[in-house]
């Protein structure tokens, strides 16, 4: 049996011009051309009221 691989579903992975370095649903590059950015705690915690599994700046896991 062939195991399937996983899809994000996010959108910027099929976008031209992506605001964000990392997505915010797999941690994926989706804009190299984006500097990475050291984050602070609240930061990560505006991200996670926004329901971001993984910190779109620094690519950290916020939702476990």
């Amino acid at each position: 049996m062939r195991r399937q691989e996983y899809r994000c579903l996010n959108t910027n992975h099929s976008r031209t011009n992506v605001p964000v370095r990392f997505c915010p649903m797999c941690s994926e590059v989706v804009n190299i051309n984006i500097p990475m950015k050291m984050c602070t705690q609240d930061e990560h915690a505006c991200s996670r009221r926004n329901s971001n599994k993984y910190c779109v700046d620094c690519g950290e896991q916020l939702i476990k």
